[in-house]
């Protein structure tokens, strides 16, 4: 009997060996948090609300709940790491433009996501002189090519009827109006960068298609190998992405290769010759710009210029077959200003006033990045009274400004009238930022904007989008990753005459 209860005794004393350390350093741990932290959910020891992040299918609408609950400013967990999401016009402005040098780094320390970018390109390069140095040359150089100016146009345009072609050859039957967008949006970015453009049925072109589907189907944010490491070894979902992106870094790594071979520095004829002839003026033993540099600026460029561009127009498409009582009132005004045989061009933008303002409302309500791309903290600082820590992770919820009941009344109803003052004319709303705000709003945002109204302009000039005969009615609920994008659908384009 004495000899039992010591057994049991030994057992217990082994068990309090193994937890004891582990409740002290959680004490530890929670006593050295800073005070007057946001208030947020309550989460796990070590994975903190990771599960919560991995399950949601729609984070967006999470966030909205939590903003609900807790305030604008809400804190919690992504394992050991600080994180808040900011929800609301003001608190956003307040935390990227006002507060944009605290708040305009990116989190270094997701290990998924940083195996990818390597800690190169611009979109994911951490805020200081070599982002800015970075952003500054890509903006320059790009405008030098075109970008808001007469010459891109012209691109646009000639696209957008090589699309409006690949349409009309389908006469009239149901087809996925994906690919084919998608293939134009990337031709205006490849033509940019690479100053040429593929055909639509050219095999490497179409493998990056697929490539980009993949990437942008991927939740970085809720990917439990972003948060803790170690978890790569059981799960594969990291890894598995990381050779996702080998096929489009081999892509742009053999442009680049070609570039190199027939480079001219008196015929610079893109965007990578640019770089390149930057890359020979610049000191290489003590130069931020490197080949591994240009690769991932190059990726960046691919993957959001074609990204938001397609998906947005995949909505403008879903919601004009749902809506074709304005669809209608689109295409009359098209034809008043058009007719069939003039083509679209950004000088006709103010006389139509009810196609912009459809285009903004698109934007509003299917908010491509309802989360926009993450932010960190570059010190301690205080927002809304309350106190957040250095390095803390920021995810700033478009979504919570365009769907804000104050600001949009009756949100969940797809309006263009909101943007119409009362003689018809567009009116604009700083409270649309579908490209976010502040020193981090998205680079191509004035290549997106005219490539939405050119591209959909010239669509809805030609063609009318319909349900297919017998097909159910497409489903209005958007799919959340890395973008917020619609359920396939079919469609049929009828041609107007």
């Amino acid at each position: 009997m004495m000899s039992s209860a010591l057994q049991v005794l030994d057992l217990v004393d082994a068990r309090v060996i193994l937890v004891l350390p582990l409740l002290l350093l959680f004490t530890y741990m929670y006593s050295r948090r800073p005070r007057n932290l946001p208030p947020g959910p309550w989460g796990w020891p070590v994975i903190g609300s990771l599960p919560s992040l991995a399950w949601s299918k729609n984070l967006h609408l999470d966030f909205m709940d939590w903003q609900r609950k807790y305030g604008p400013v809400t804190y919690f967990r992504m394992g050991m790491l600080d994180a808040v999401v900011l929800g609301g016009y003001d608190t956003i402005r307040q935390a990227l433009v006002k507060q944009s040098e605290v708040f305009s780094g990116r989190p270094t320390h997701l290990a998924v996501v940083n195996k990818i970018s390597n800690n190169k390109g611009i979109v994911l390069l951490p805020s200081g002189p070599l982002w800015k140095e970075q952003r500054k040359f890509a903006l320059t150089t790009l405008r030098s090519f075109g970008f808001g100016k007469r010459s891109l146009e012209v691109q646009i345009s000639e696209e957008s009827a090589e699309l409006c072609e690949q349409i009309r050859n389908l006469g009239g039957e149901p087809f996925n109006i994906t690919r084919l967008l998608q293939k134009a949006a990337t031709n205006i970015i490849s033509s940019l960068v690479f100053a040429r453009r593929f055909e639509y049925d050219d095999p490497r072109f179409l493998q990056l298609m697929r490539d980009f589907d993949a990437i942008v189907e991927t939740n970085f944010l809720a990917m439990p190998e972003n948060i803790l490491p170690f978890l790569g070894c059981v799960l594969d979902s990291g890894k598995k992405v990381i050779e996702i992106f080998q096929g489009p870094e081999n892509f742009v790594r053999a442009e680049i290769n070609e570039h190199q071979l027939t480079f001219d520095p008196n015929d610079v004829r893109d965007f990578i010759d640019s770089y390149l002839l930057e890359m020979q003026a610049q000191d290489q033993s003590d130069t931020t710009f490197t080949e591994d540099q240009l690769l991932h600026t190059v990726l960046d460029l691919f993957v959001g210029g074609t990204e938001t561009t397609t998906t947005t127009l995949r909505w403008a498409s879903l919601l004009m077959i749902v809506h074709p009582d304005i669809q209608r009132k689109v295409h009359e005004e098209i034809d008043g200003v058009l007719g069939q045989g003039q083509t679209p061009s950004m000088s006709h933008r103010d006389q139509l006033p009810y196609t912009q303002a459809v285009l903004t409302e698109v934007s509003r309500f299917a908010t491509i990045a309802p989360l926009s791309v993450a932010h960190t903290t570059s010190e301690d600082t205080v927002l809304n009274g309350y106190h957040i820590p250095k390095q803390t992770i920021v995810i700033p919820s478009i979504w919570s400004v365009h769907h804000d009941e104050k600001l949009f009344p009756q949100h969940d109803k797809f309006d263009p009238t909101r943007f119409l003052d009362e003689k018809g004319q567009y009116k604009k709303d700083e409270h649309v930022i579908p490209f976010s705000a502040g020193p981090r709003v998205c680079l191509g945002e004035q290549l997106a904007r005219m490539e939405l109204f050119l591209f959909f302009t010239a669509l809805m000039q030609h063609f009318t989008f319909k349900t297919p005969e017998g097909a159910p009615a497409p489903s209005m609920k958007g799919r959340m990753a890395t973008t917020h994008f619609p359920e396939p659908f079919d469609m049929i384009a009828l041609v107007r005459e």
